[in-house]
Protein backbone atom coordinates (compact mmCIF):
# COMPACT_ATOMS: atom_id res chain seq x y z
CA UNK A 1 0.00 0.00 0.00
CA UNK A 2 2.90 2.36 0.70
CA UNK A 3 5.20 3.59 -2.06
CA UNK A 4 8.84 2.51 -1.67
CA UNK A 5 9.77 3.27 1.93
CA UNK A 6 8.45 6.86 1.82
CA UNK A 7 6.16 7.12 4.86
CA UNK A 8 7.27 6.16 8.36
CA UNK A 9 3.59 6.40 9.31
CA UNK A 10 0.35 7.42 7.62
CA UNK A 11 -0.42 11.08 6.88
CA UNK A 12 2.99 12.23 8.11
CA UNK A 13 2.29 15.82 7.03
CA UNK A 14 -0.40 16.16 9.67
CA UNK A 15 1.19 14.56 12.72
CA UNK A 16 -0.56 15.79 15.87
CA UNK A 17 1.08 13.75 18.61
CA UNK A 18 3.78 11.15 19.10
CA UNK A 19 3.92 9.67 22.58
CA UNK A 20 4.82 6.67 24.72
CA UNK A 21 2.00 7.49 27.16
CA UNK A 22 -1.30 5.68 26.47
CA UNK A 23 -3.32 8.40 28.19
CA UNK A 24 -1.94 11.07 25.83
CA UNK A 25 -2.63 9.01 22.71
CA UNK A 26 -6.15 8.00 23.77
CA UNK A 27 -7.07 11.54 24.73
CA UNK A 28 -5.82 12.90 21.41
CA UNK A 29 -7.74 10.25 19.47
CA UNK A 30 -10.91 11.03 21.38
CA UNK A 31 -10.66 14.77 20.93
CA UNK A 32 -9.61 14.83 17.29
CA UNK A 33 -12.17 12.28 16.08
CA UNK A 34 -14.96 13.73 18.24
CA UNK A 35 -15.80 10.45 20.00
CA UNK A 36 -17.49 11.30 23.28
CA UNK A 37 -16.14 8.22 25.06
CA UNK A 38 -13.16 5.94 24.45
CA UNK A 39 -11.35 3.44 26.66
CA UNK A 40 -8.16 1.53 25.97
CA UNK A 41 -6.79 -1.62 27.56
CA UNK A 42 -2.99 -1.79 27.56
CA UNK A 43 -0.54 -4.32 28.97
CA UNK A 44 2.30 -2.57 30.77
CA UNK A 45 5.31 -3.94 32.62
CA UNK A 46 5.96 -3.10 36.28
CA UNK A 47 8.49 -0.51 35.10
CA UNK A 48 5.73 1.59 33.51
CA UNK A 49 4.69 2.45 29.94
CA UNK A 50 8.00 2.14 28.07
CA UNK A 51 6.73 -0.57 25.70
CA UNK A 52 3.95 1.66 24.37
CA UNK A 53 4.70 3.76 21.28
CA UNK A 54 2.22 5.70 19.18
CA UNK A 55 1.66 8.42 16.60
CA UNK A 56 -1.54 10.10 15.53
CA UNK A 57 -2.08 12.24 12.43
CA UNK A 58 -5.24 14.11 11.58
CA UNK A 59 -6.58 16.41 8.85
CA UNK A 60 -10.01 18.02 8.69
CA UNK A 61 -11.22 19.15 5.26
CA UNK A 62 -14.82 20.33 5.37
CA UNK A 63 -17.20 17.40 5.78
CA UNK A 64 -14.42 14.81 5.76
CA UNK A 65 -11.72 13.98 8.30
CA UNK A 66 -8.78 11.66 7.65
CA UNK A 67 -6.73 10.13 10.44
CA UNK A 68 -3.54 8.07 10.47
CA UNK A 69 -2.72 5.89 13.46
CA UNK A 70 0.51 4.13 14.34
CA UNK A 71 0.37 2.00 17.47
CA UNK A 72 2.94 -0.41 18.85
CA UNK A 73 1.46 -2.41 21.70
CA UNK A 74 -1.25 -5.04 21.55
CA UNK A 75 -4.30 -3.37 23.03
CA UNK A 76 -8.06 -3.02 22.83
CA UNK A 77 -10.04 0.16 22.20
CA UNK A 78 -13.66 0.27 23.35
CA UNK A 79 -16.14 3.08 22.99
CA UNK A 80 -18.80 4.91 21.06
CA UNK A 81 -18.17 6.13 17.53
CA UNK A 82 -18.67 9.82 16.79
CA UNK A 83 -21.79 11.10 15.04
CA UNK A 84 -20.14 10.45 11.69
CA UNK A 85 -19.68 7.31 9.68
CA UNK A 86 -16.14 5.96 10.03
CA UNK A 87 -14.26 3.74 7.60
CA UNK A 88 -11.25 2.01 9.18
CA UNK A 89 -8.67 0.10 7.17
CA UNK A 90 -5.26 -1.20 8.30
CA UNK A 91 -2.25 -0.41 6.16
CA UNK A 92 -0.26 -2.79 8.38
CA UNK A 93 -1.31 -5.21 11.10
CA UNK A 94 -4.90 -6.17 11.86
CA UNK A 95 -7.95 -5.28 13.95
CA UNK A 96 -10.66 -7.56 15.30
CA UNK A 97 -13.90 -5.59 15.57
CA UNK A 98 -17.00 -6.43 17.57
CA UNK A 99 -19.97 -4.22 16.68
CA UNK A 100 -23.50 -4.98 17.89
CA UNK A 101 -22.54 -8.58 18.60
CA UNK A 102 -21.04 -9.11 15.14
CA UNK A 103 -17.32 -9.91 14.78
CA UNK A 104 -15.23 -8.74 11.81
CA UNK A 105 -11.50 -9.17 11.12
CA UNK A 106 -9.92 -6.27 9.25
CA UNK A 107 -6.52 -6.50 7.52
CA UNK A 108 -4.79 -4.37 4.85
CA UNK A 109 -7.19 -3.85 1.96
CA UNK A 110 -10.22 -4.99 3.97
CA UNK A 111 -12.06 -1.97 5.47
CA UNK A 112 -14.48 -1.97 8.39
CA UNK A 113 -17.40 0.47 8.55
CA UNK A 114 -18.76 1.95 11.78
CA UNK A 115 -22.12 3.70 11.68
CA UNK A 116 -22.60 6.96 13.59
CA UNK A 117 -22.80 6.51 17.37
CA UNK A 118 -22.12 2.76 17.11
CA UNK A 119 -20.76 0.97 20.19
CA UNK A 120 -17.64 -1.03 19.31
CA UNK A 121 -14.67 -2.99 20.58
CA UNK A 122 -11.46 -3.15 18.53
CA UNK A 123 -8.58 -5.51 19.36
CA UNK A 124 -5.40 -4.33 17.64
CA UNK A 125 -2.37 -6.43 16.72
CA UNK A 126 0.96 -5.74 18.44
CA UNK A 127 1.85 -3.25 15.71
CA UNK A 128 -0.82 -1.55 13.65
CA UNK A 129 -0.99 1.27 11.10
CA UNK A 130 -4.60 2.32 10.57
CA UNK A 131 -6.25 4.72 8.14
CA UNK A 132 -9.54 6.22 9.28
CA UNK A 133 -11.98 8.29 7.22
CA UNK A 134 -14.85 10.13 8.91
CA UNK A 135 -17.59 11.75 6.86
CA UNK A 136 -20.97 13.32 7.56
CA UNK A 137 -23.47 10.47 7.75
CA UNK A 138 -26.04 12.43 5.74
CA UNK A 139 -24.02 11.57 2.64
CA UNK A 140 -24.27 7.83 3.13
CA UNK A 141 -27.13 5.72 1.77
CA UNK A 142 -27.80 2.89 4.21
CA UNK A 143 -31.21 2.09 2.80
CA UNK A 144 -29.74 0.55 -0.32
CA UNK A 145 -27.12 -1.43 1.61
CA UNK A 146 -24.29 0.31 -0.20
CA UNK A 147 -21.98 0.59 2.82
CA UNK A 148 -20.57 -2.73 3.97
CA UNK A 149 -17.48 -4.26 5.56
CA UNK A 150 -14.87 -5.85 3.27
CA UNK A 151 -15.90 -3.73 0.28
CA UNK A 152 -12.90 -4.11 -2.03
CA UNK A 153 -14.03 -1.34 -4.38
CA UNK A 154 -14.17 0.99 -1.40
CA UNK A 155 -10.67 -0.19 -0.41
CA UNK A 156 -9.41 0.65 -3.90
CA UNK A 157 -10.53 4.27 -3.44
CA UNK A 158 -8.82 4.52 -0.05
CA UNK A 159 -5.58 3.00 -1.33
CA UNK A 160 -5.46 5.43 -4.25
CA UNK A 161 -5.64 8.34 -1.80
CA UNK A 162 -3.05 6.82 0.54
CA UNK A 163 -0.55 6.45 -2.30
CA UNK A 164 -0.71 10.20 -2.84
CA UNK A 165 -0.24 11.30 0.77
CA UNK A 166 3.59 11.05 0.91
CA UNK A 167 3.71 13.40 -2.09
CA UNK A 168 1.45 16.21 -0.92
CA UNK A 169 3.13 19.28 -2.38
CA UNK A 170 1.69 21.72 0.15
CA UNK A 171 -1.37 22.25 2.35
CA UNK A 172 -3.48 23.44 -0.58
CA UNK A 173 -2.71 20.25 -2.49
CA UNK A 174 -3.47 18.09 0.58
CA UNK A 175 -6.86 19.75 1.03
CA UNK A 176 -7.63 19.44 -2.69
CA UNK A 177 -6.87 15.71 -2.74
CA UNK A 178 -8.78 15.07 0.49
CA UNK A 179 -11.85 16.81 -0.88
CA UNK A 180 -11.42 14.68 -4.01
CA UNK A 181 -11.60 11.63 -1.73
CA UNK A 182 -14.82 12.98 -0.22
CA UNK A 183 -16.35 13.58 -3.66
CA UNK A 184 -15.48 10.08 -4.91
CA UNK A 185 -16.77 8.41 -1.75
CA UNK A 186 -20.02 10.37 -1.89
CA UNK A 187 -20.59 9.39 -5.52
CA UNK A 188 -19.73 5.75 -4.83
CA UNK A 189 -22.05 5.47 -1.86
CA UNK A 190 -24.84 7.33 -3.60
CA UNK A 191 -25.06 4.37 -5.97
CA UNK A 192 -22.48 5.31 -8.61
CA UNK A 193 -20.63 2.01 -8.14
CA UNK A 194 -18.74 2.39 -11.42
CA UNK A 195 -16.81 5.37 -10.05
CA UNK A 196 -14.39 3.06 -8.21
CA UNK A 197 -13.35 1.54 -11.55
CA UNK A 198 -12.42 4.99 -12.87
CA UNK A 199 -10.06 5.78 -9.97
CA UNK A 200 -6.50 5.64 -11.23
CA UNK A 201 -3.37 5.77 -9.11
CA UNK A 202 -1.66 9.11 -9.74
CA UNK A 203 1.54 7.92 -8.05
CA UNK A 204 3.25 5.37 -10.29
CA UNK A 205 6.71 4.99 -8.75
CA UNK A 206 6.39 1.24 -8.55
CA UNK A 207 6.57 1.11 -12.34
CA UNK A 208 10.21 2.28 -12.27
CA UNK A 209 12.59 0.64 -9.82
CA UNK A 210 15.25 3.27 -10.50
CA UNK A 211 12.96 6.03 -9.23
CA UNK A 212 11.98 3.97 -6.20
CA UNK A 213 15.67 3.44 -5.38
CA UNK A 214 16.34 7.18 -5.68
CA UNK A 215 13.47 8.05 -3.34
CA UNK A 216 14.64 5.48 -0.81
CA UNK A 217 18.12 7.02 -0.90
CA UNK A 218 16.70 10.50 -0.31
CA UNK A 219 14.68 9.25 2.65
CA UNK A 220 17.77 7.61 4.15
CA UNK A 221 19.99 10.69 3.73
CA UNK A 222 17.73 13.50 4.95
CA UNK A 223 20.02 14.29 7.89
CA UNK A 224 22.99 14.79 5.54
CA UNK A 225 23.84 16.97 2.55
CA UNK A 226 22.00 15.40 -0.36
CA UNK A 227 23.69 15.43 -3.77
CA UNK A 228 20.87 14.79 -6.23
CA UNK A 229 23.31 14.13 -9.07
CA UNK A 230 24.95 11.37 -7.02
CA UNK A 231 21.59 9.85 -6.11
CA UNK A 232 20.52 9.88 -9.75
CA UNK A 233 23.76 8.22 -10.87
CA UNK A 234 23.61 5.57 -8.12
CA UNK A 235 20.03 4.80 -9.17
CA UNK A 236 20.93 4.34 -12.83
CA UNK A 237 19.63 7.67 -14.18
CA UNK A 238 20.93 10.96 -15.44
CA UNK A 239 20.01 13.99 -13.32
CA UNK A 240 17.80 15.26 -16.13
CA UNK A 241 15.98 11.93 -16.38
CA UNK A 242 15.60 11.85 -12.58
CA UNK A 243 13.86 15.24 -12.62
CA UNK A 244 11.65 14.21 -15.53
CA UNK A 245 10.53 10.89 -14.00
CA UNK A 246 10.05 12.33 -10.53
CA UNK A 247 7.82 15.11 -11.84
CA UNK A 248 5.89 12.75 -14.11
CA UNK A 249 5.31 10.03 -11.48
CA UNK A 250 4.79 12.13 -8.33
CA UNK A 251 4.09 15.72 -9.39
CA UNK A 252 7.14 16.85 -7.39
CA UNK A 253 10.71 17.64 -8.34
CA UNK A 254 13.51 15.85 -6.43
CA UNK A 255 14.34 19.14 -4.70
CA UNK A 256 10.76 19.85 -3.60
CA UNK A 257 10.45 16.26 -2.34
CA UNK A 258 13.63 16.66 -0.26
CA UNK A 259 12.32 19.90 1.24
CA UNK A 260 8.93 18.33 1.97
CA UNK A 261 10.52 15.39 3.78
CA UNK A 262 12.72 17.69 5.85
CA UNK A 263 9.75 19.85 6.82
CA UNK A 264 7.95 16.69 7.96
CA UNK A 265 10.98 15.70 10.05
CA UNK A 266 11.21 19.20 11.54
CA UNK A 267 7.51 19.05 12.48
CA UNK A 268 7.98 15.68 14.14
CA UNK A 269 11.00 16.99 16.07
CA UNK A 270 9.02 20.04 17.19
CA UNK A 271 6.12 17.90 18.43
CA UNK A 272 8.30 15.30 20.10
CA UNK A 273 10.89 17.54 21.76
CA UNK A 274 9.26 20.95 22.21
CA UNK A 275 9.33 20.61 26.02
CA UNK A 276 13.06 19.90 26.08
CA UNK A 277 13.79 22.56 23.45
CA UNK A 278 11.03 25.15 22.86
CA UNK A 279 13.14 27.14 20.35
CA UNK A 280 11.60 26.52 16.92
CA UNK A 281 14.77 27.63 15.10
CA UNK A 282 16.74 24.77 16.67
CA UNK A 283 14.36 22.16 15.25
CA UNK A 284 14.48 23.90 11.87
CA UNK A 285 18.29 24.02 11.85
CA UNK A 286 18.52 20.33 12.71
CA UNK A 287 16.84 19.57 9.37
CA UNK A 288 18.69 22.09 7.23
CA UNK A 289 16.60 25.27 7.52
CA UNK A 290 19.00 28.06 8.43
CA UNK A 291 16.65 31.05 8.20
CA UNK A 292 13.93 31.10 10.87
CA UNK A 293 11.62 33.46 8.97
CA UNK A 294 11.77 31.46 5.77
CA UNK A 295 11.26 28.24 7.70
CA UNK A 296 8.08 29.63 9.25
CA UNK A 297 6.80 30.57 5.78
CA UNK A 298 7.68 27.17 4.30
CA UNK A 299 6.05 25.49 7.29
CA UNK A 300 2.80 27.42 6.89
CA UNK A 301 2.60 26.69 3.16
CA UNK A 302 3.20 23.00 3.78
CA UNK A 303 1.00 22.36 6.82
CA UNK A 304 -1.53 25.19 6.87
CA UNK A 305 -0.33 26.44 10.26
CA UNK A 306 2.72 28.08 11.81
CA UNK A 307 5.11 26.23 14.14
CA UNK A 308 3.62 28.14 17.08
CA UNK A 309 0.17 26.80 16.13
CA UNK A 310 1.53 23.25 16.15
CA UNK A 311 2.97 23.71 19.64
CA UNK A 312 -0.28 25.28 20.86
CA UNK A 313 -2.25 22.33 19.52
CA UNK A 314 -0.09 19.69 21.17
CA UNK A 315 -0.26 21.54 24.49
CA UNK A 316 -4.06 21.54 24.33
CA UNK A 317 -4.07 17.79 23.67
CA UNK A 318 -1.64 17.15 26.51
CA UNK A 319 -3.66 19.33 28.87
CA UNK A 320 -6.80 17.29 28.28
CA UNK A 321 -4.90 14.02 28.84
CA UNK A 322 -4.71 14.94 32.52
CA UNK A 323 -8.45 14.15 32.71
CA UNK A 324 -7.96 10.57 31.51
CA UNK A 325 -8.78 8.05 34.24
CA UNK A 326 -6.62 4.92 34.59
CA UNK A 327 -7.51 1.70 36.39
CA UNK A 328 -5.02 -1.10 37.07
CA UNK A 329 -6.78 -4.45 36.73
CA UNK A 330 -3.79 -6.77 36.27
CA UNK A 331 -1.98 -9.32 38.39
CA UNK A 332 1.47 -9.02 39.90
CA UNK A 333 4.35 -9.06 37.41
CA UNK A 334 2.33 -7.87 34.42
CA UNK A 335 -0.50 -5.39 34.73
CA UNK A 336 -3.41 -4.52 32.50
CA UNK A 337 -4.42 -0.88 32.66
CA UNK A 338 -7.65 0.63 31.37
CA UNK A 339 -7.51 4.27 30.29
CA UNK A 340 -10.81 6.09 29.83
CA UNK A 341 -11.23 9.45 28.10
CA UNK A 342 -14.49 11.37 28.10
CA UNK A 343 -15.62 14.87 27.27
CA UNK A 344 -18.94 16.45 26.46
CA UNK A 345 -17.49 18.93 23.98
CA UNK A 346 -14.24 18.01 22.26
CA UNK A 347 -14.36 21.08 20.01
CA UNK A 348 -14.47 23.44 23.00
CA UNK A 349 -11.34 21.84 24.42
CA UNK A 350 -9.50 22.09 21.09
CA UNK A 351 -10.59 25.69 20.69
CA UNK A 352 -8.70 26.41 23.90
Amino acid sequence: MCVCNAPDFLLEHYLRTTTKKPRNWLSALQLLTGCSRLSQEVNVSPAGEADFDSRLSFLEAGDINVCGIYLRSASSVVGCNAGRTAIIMPAYGSVDFEVEGVHFHSVPGVPCVLKPDAEFRARLSSEAHLFIVQISHSAWKYANGLLENADFELAKILVSYLRETPFFRDHHHAMERTRWLEEILNRYLAGESSVAATVKNKILIGEDRRLCTAIEQINDRLATDIELETIARDSGMSLRNFYYLMKKRTGMTPYSYCQSRRLIKARESLIRFHREDPVVANHALKWGFNHAGRFSSYYFDHFGEYPSDTIHGIKLLERHSEQVVSTDTGAAGQSTVWYTSRTSSAQEVLAG
